[in-house]
């Protein structure tokens, strides 16, 4: 596995000693896959070895290498089946969640059985509740000292084999706490206590081998012991969690390509055909270099991710364009790993028909890939409000006849409707098939908000500007009219030719 510049000694050292566990599980996990049974026993040794815990803090038998660490071993696990799934799940069933929330008390009582290889599961999808988590119907009510759970979540992997999950509830239905997003609380509850029953287990198109089903919850109690964080704190728990969430399910990705690669090239190495071997192809030769490629940026993308968030960042963009990229990459490599094994990829003989269904299922996932579009655009943007300010603005050079991008000048002359008339129509010029903002006037102008509104409200009225209101009716943008363009300037104030147009073609 190839390290990265950033990774700790016992990162390195960990990443070599996990690749020779996963060649030693390997005929395990296969064997496992075709006899359709979860893997008990391969998992029950990946607690022994440790690797639960390398998230997990030292003194509660932990090796504490982060999200990394966590990450390094996932990669390695999921270039089989089944495994590497089941240990994803079970790090995000509240580990995560009790690093940032957790009191010493709760820490004590869960870190050491995680280090030891307590399986757990996160619980946020409900039957009526997918990508809208803010809409949580799973209700938690307090009576005396306890909560009394009830509802139902679905699609919850690890159900059933899972001691441990991480349940997200509603505890208020005021409108001024759902307005700040404090109407969700996260709870940590044990199998085996009264009213949590498993009510179905899914067959899905991939995950094989790995219980998803549907969790019920009813009249289940859990105290104060059993809340992560205060009462309140579920959205701000749910969404830190799913970076972490969707950065180490991206892991799993990332291991899964590493098999997209050299499944077929192993391949390609000996089969032979029209007299050379498939891999002498330039076609083929193509296909493997875009799969490189991918697992090359997959990689770094995870990585870095990885240690934002190992540095306390929350780095939602990079999270969300991690798993939306990789899942995407990782669905496409796998498709054309089967295409470079033609008939013998379709088949169950080799390992990479499996990836593909796994993928399908990573576009949906952790948040589909289209709601990670909205996030990276939101979160994105408002990272990046300093870069995408735009200090010039683009006046016409009178010599050339076109606009040009001029540094803003910081004078500001006092505001009228003549004043500001013109301003517009040599934005025409400049911009014509744009309106001008706010603040694009205000940076031309000494003026306050009430009075450029009193301003453009008038020129509206007479007809010389069109204006644009958002929902709220406030004005956010401003145009000439065409007859504010003929009242402030002849019309040869707006004609431009390139010097190539012929005089005789003009009319």
């Amino acid at each position: 596995m190839e390290s990265f510049p950033w990774w700790t000694e016992e990162q390195i050292k960990l990443a070599k000693e996990i690749e020779e566990f996963v060649d030693e599980i390997r005929p395990d996990a296969e064997r496992a896959l075709w006899r359709r049974e979860y893997p008990h026993d391969i998992m029950k040794k990946i607690g022994k070895e440790g690797y639960f815990g390398v998230d997990v803090p030292e003194k509660y038998g932990g090796q504490n290498l982060g999200l990394t660490g966590a990450c390094i071993v996932a990669e390695a696990l999921n270039r089989l089946p089944s495994v590497g799934l089941t240990y994803i799940v079970s790090m995000l069933g509240g580990n995560h969640q009790l690093h940032l929330y957790g009191t010493e008390e709760q820490q004590e009582k869960w870190f050491p059985d995680i280090a030891k290889g307590q399986l757990g599961a996160v619980c946020i999808t409900e039957p009526f509740v997918g990508s809208d988590a803010a809409a949580t119907a799973t209700t938690a009510v307090k009576e005396g000292d306890k909560y009394i759970i009830n509802g139902k979540k679905r699609f919850i992997s690890n159900a059933g084999v899972a001691e441990r999950y991480m349940v997200y509830t509603r505890t208020s239905d005021d409108p001024a706490d759902k307005k700040k997003y404090k109407h969700l609380t996260g709870f940590l509850i044990k199998k085996g206590i009264p009213g949590f029953t498993l009510e179905k287990i899914n067959d899905l198109i991939g995950f094989c081998m790995v219980p998803n089903g549907v969790l019920s919850l009813d009249g289940v109690e859990v105290t104060d012991e059993n809340m992560v964080g205060n009462v309140g704190d579920g959205w701000m728990a749910m969404m830190s969690g799913l970076n972490y969430e969707r950065t180490i399910g991206s892991s799993m990705l990332v291991g899964m390509l590493g098999e997209c690669l050299k499944q077929p090239v192993w391949y390609m190495e000996r089969r032979v055909q029209f007299g050379k071997k498939t891999s002498d192809l330039p076609t083929n030769q193509a296909k493997v270099a875009d799969i490189i490629k991918d697992l090359k940026l997959a990689r770094l993308m995870l990585y870095h991710t990885a240690h934002l968030i190992d540095l306390g960042k929350e780095p939602a963009t990079e999270s969300a364009i991690t798993k939306m990229f990789i899942s995407d990459a990782t669905f496409n490599c796998a498709k054309e790993a089967i295409q470079l094994m033609g008939g013998d990829g379709l088949t169950k003989f080799y390992p990479v028909e499996w990836n593909l269904r796994d993928a399908k299922i990573h576009q949906i996932t952790m948040g589909t890939n289209e709601i990670m579009k909205s996030i990276i655009y939101r979160a994105g943007l408002a990272e990046m409000r300093n870069d995408l300010k735009v200090v010039h603005k683009r006046v016409m050079d009178e010599e050339l006849g076109v606009a040009i991008s001029t540094l803003r000048s910081g004078d500001k002359s006092p505001i009228d409707e003549e004043k500001l008339l013109k301003v517009l129509a040599e934005d025409y010029r400049a911009n014509p098939g744009l309106h001008m903002s706010r603040d694009d006037i205000k940076a031309e102008f000494d003026v306050d908000d009430e009075k450029l509104d009193e301003i453009l409200i008038s020129l509206e009225e007479k007809g010389l500007v069109d204006l644009y209101r958002d929902r709220r009716k406030g004005i956010q943008l401003v145009k000439a009219t065409y007859d504010a363009l003929r009242k402030t300037n002849p019309p040869e104030h707006y004609r431009w030719f390139p010097d190539w147009y012929r005089d005789e073609d003009k009319f």
